[in-house]
């Protein structure tokens, strides 16, 4: 198979806009689990963003279906890059930290981070089901996961209550682990 100049741009940028948030999310975790910086995150804030850590892996093996385009057009880049572009945005948006400076509860803090984070989630949510329908053709298994996201999200952008939002997180980490089963059973048959 040979691959075209154009597909490898488009994988080019898909790869370096997902390994910039990749990279974000690890120096974060690194200072959330250093015991000698002042970082300070709720629990609930730390698993999403942990959460997202393995979902920008599970995105980043969408680039296997964008080797497999033999021509691109400008709008197929534009729908392509689309993706990582909104899961960096909201990485970014997520990984803000609290203010040194004034005390914050942990929780209010993220509730208020959450509403924005949550509603460019969705979006890379909505992202992911429209780019694959457009790739493939059609829905897949994984697309019923990615809806149970963006509901779950636009529930959780909605909610200040710490048990919804603990509920919530569950829920994520189920679906991102029934995502990455799901993923792993389609490699394997």
């Amino acid at each position: 198979m040979e691959i075209g100049l154009n597909t490898l741009l488009v994988a080019l940028m898909f790869v370096t806009v997902l390994s910039m948030g990749i990279g974000n999310i690890l120096t974060t975790l690194a200072d959330v689990f250093n015991p000698n910086t002042s970082s300070r995150r709720d629990p609930i804030h730390v698993a999403w963003i942990s959460l997202l850590l393995i979902i920008h892996f599970n995105l980043f093996w969408h680039t296997k279906a964008i080797l497999e385009v033999d021509e691109w057009t400008f709008g197929g880049f534009l729908l392509a890059i689309a993706g990582p572009v909104l899961i960096f945005l909201s990485t970014s948006i997520l990984l803000t930290c609290p203010s040194a400076k004034e005390p914050q509860d942990m929780h209010d803090f993220f509730v208020a981070v959450g509403r924005r984070f949550f509603g460019v989630f969705a979006l890379v949510q909505g992202w992911i089901i429209l780019a694959g329908f457009t790739m493939t053709g059609g829905f897949v298994l994984t697309d019923l996961v990615n809806v149970a996201f963006l509901l779950l999200a636009v529930l959780l952008a909605g909610s200040s209550a710490r048990q919804v939002h603990l509920v919530g997180v569950v829920v994520a980490w189920s679906l991102g682990a029934a995502s990455v089963v799901i993923r792993g059973l389609y490699q394997v048959g």
